[in-house]
């Protein structure tokens, strides 16, 4: 899924000729403290709410240029890309540039929820167990074995470093919400399990569950 497959090419933009009071209704109208200035198809930069602190309700746009943030992606970008960028610098939407500056439009926040929970198969019924490994140990096809050996298929699989050990941590998401079975399994082939997510979970287990995956996916 790429960027340009995400854009809205309809998100209002603001132009060097509009006002200070323009801007800050627009932002107050879309809910969000940016918009990209445009001329002309041309991406000059975005506009932050913070940048139009104490100024002028009439002072023209063009008074803040050349503009700080030129954040933004291209359309071939897939959609993980933008995600980390807009994470990195907290901004509820990105805009997408063609070669020559050509503005096609924005990715919004709400955009790249629904993207990546589709990618990470979030809409789909299932538990989720999360392992944590030496590099050299991580096999797909062992631990795909494991799984379908409980009657179950994983449907997404993600991999990411824990920094602070240099451990490889593993999160599958499996197509069955009772998973003892599979923890039974991975713990007899000495898998270590972190976290999981499914049913039978008092409340208690699913906030301290929910804390370590927050850690863990930290960008």
């Amino acid at each position: 899924m790429t960027a340009a497959e995400l854009l809205s090419s309809h998100f209002p933009v603001l132009k060097p000729d509009d006002s200070v009071q323009t801007a800050l209704e627009l932002m107050q109208e879309q809910h969000t403290t940016v918009l990209p200035v445009v001329q002309d198809d041309k991406y000059i930069g975005l506009l932050h709410e913070d940048d139009l602190q104490d100024a002028d309700t009439q002072t023209k746009l063009s008074t803040f240029l050349p503009l700080e943030d030129r954040s933004q992606v291209a359309p071939f970008e897939f959609f993980l890309h933008p995600l980390k960028i807009m994470h990195q610098r907290k901004l509820s939407l990105l805009p997408v540039i063609k070669e020559g500056n050509e503005y096609l439009g924005v990715i919004t926040a709400e955009d790249l929820l629904q993207a990546a929970s589709h990618y990470n198969a979030a809409t789909e019924p299932g538990g989720v167990i999360i392992l944590q490994m030496l590099p050299y140990n991580f096999s797909i096809s062992e631990i795909g074995r494991i799984v379908e050996s409980n009657d179950a298929k994983i449907i997404h699989l993600n991999t990411w470093t824990d920094t602070s050990s240099g451990q490889l941590m593993v999160a599958i998401k499996v197509n069955k919400s009772d998973i003892q079975d599979i923890l039974a399994s991975l713990e007899r082939y000495e898998y270590h399990v972190v976290q999981y997510f499914g049913e039978n979970l008092s409340e208690d287990e699913l906030k301290l569950n929910y804390d370590h995956l927050m850690h863990y996916l930290k960008f």
